[in-house]
């Protein structure tokens, strides 16, 4: 955000004070003759997050929320920007605003004027969830008649609609997203990934987290392999990881620790380039694993390196290093035969210090500490 934007708001603010208060209450009760005249009048003041403070709700987003869709179209007539995010508030839009409230006709006013159904890339609650969470059946039907993605992930809580639904106990809601394709993170009825494939999912599931069913993986673009989340049980984290890759030998899966809050890819549904780096990271390393040779402990995959310097590496990583870390201290003295033997390796975060790329006894000491490492060190920071 603009600093000299930040301070020109504030300013602005504290010289219609008296104004401005008396706006929010106009368009909290929906007094669209005096808000029409306020513009008239003052113009340059409808931008203007409330108390001029950046990030906060705007006078669009204050109106969806209080479901008054007659003065949502006459701001949006006024040229306000119908998907403008709310930072402080998840980066909801108007839309998820008014969903969340009930309200069908504000909702209606938003979609006929362009707004997005499946709310911003980096909204943490898309507008179907609020709906399907609140119980509001129409809205929800409306969002699905204009096109919203039935089974987009809640971006913090990674899951569904339909599992709002179920959890605060609107059957109705719940069997209307059914009807139309819902799928729950809970409903497994058939595994999701056959044979030794199946194996490493359960694993995983029992060792790490969660397993998401496969529907809910980012698309792999590559059928020789699929790509895989797991909930993590001890912390706010979650692992994105391969499945396919112990076709080769040896056999590895790879793995990213990410914030739970992560914006991943979905079927359907793009994401800004920097929060596909891990996405595009582990399929560029599953398709050498592949064809040409598996990555094994304590080798680095450098961000200068041609055949991965042009993804969105966050700038505090210089490296990701391959680590076997522990995953099931019950069975960690368990022999397993080199040819049942599948290396999990975590793709961790390297920042390198004044000395440069670590070597010899450097590198060994760094794979030492990240093996023992706990989640938060160990994920990938989202980027800014």
């Amino acid at each position: 955000m603009d600093l000299h934007l930040m301070t020109e708001w504030q300013r602005l603010y504290k010289e219609h004070e008296t104004q401005l208060d008396r706006l929010y209450e106009d368009v909290r009760e929906g007094r669209v003759e005096r808000l029409r005249a306020f513009a008239q009048q003052y113009p340059q003041l409808l931008e203007l997050p409330r108390y001029g403070s950046a990030g906060d709700i705007g006078l669009l987003q204050m109106a969806a929320s209080e479901g008054q869709a007659e003065v949502c179209q006459l701001l949006l007539e006024l040229g306000l920007e119908v998907d403008r995010p709310v930072r402080v508030s998840g980066q909801e839009t108007a839309l998820g605003l008014a969903a969340s409230e009930g309200s069908l006709p504000t909702c209606t006013a938003l979609l006929d004027a362009g707004a997005s159904a499946n709310g911003l890339p980096l909204s943490i609650c898309p507008p179907l969830y609020a709906a399907a969470l609140a119980g509001h059946e129409q809205v929800v039907a409306l969002l699905l008649a204009r096109g919203a993605t039935v089974n987009q992930l809640h971006r913090r809580f990674n899951n569904t609609a339909l599992d709002a639904a179920r959890a605060w106990g609107h059957p109705a809601v719940a069997e209307l997203l059914q009807a139309n394709g819902a799928q729950s993170i809970l409903d497994i009825d058939a595994p999701d990934v056959e044979g030794p494939g199946q194996a490493i999912a359960t694993f995983v599931h029992n060792s790490a987290g969660w397993v998401l069913p496969a529907l809910f993986g980012p698309p792999s673009a590559d059928p020789r392999f699929s790509l895989h989340i797991s909930l993590l049980t001890k912390g706010r984290y979650k692992l994105l990881f391969t499945i396919g890759l112990y076709h080769t030998t040896p056999m590895t899966e790879l793995f990213v620790c990410l914030p739970e809050d992560w914006a991943l890819p979905q079927h359907g549904l793009a994401q800004q380039p920097a929060w596909c780096f891990p996405v595009q990271l582990l399929a560029r390393l599953a398709r050498q694993s592949l064809e040409h040779q598996a990555l094994a402990e304590g080798m680095l995959v450098l961000r200068d390196d041609p055949g991965y310097g042009d993804l969105a590496w966050p700038d505090s990583v210089d490296a990701m290093l391959a680590v076997d870390k522990p995953w099931d201290p019950a069975s960690a003295g368990e022999e397993i035969a080199d040819d049942d033997r599948v290396d999990l390796l975590l793709l961790v975060p390297v920042k390198f210090t004044a000395k440069g790329r670590p070597t010899g006894e450097a590198l060994d000491a760094l794979v030492a500490r990240k093996r023992k490492a706990s989640w938060k060190v160990l994920a990938l920071k989202p980027p800014a």
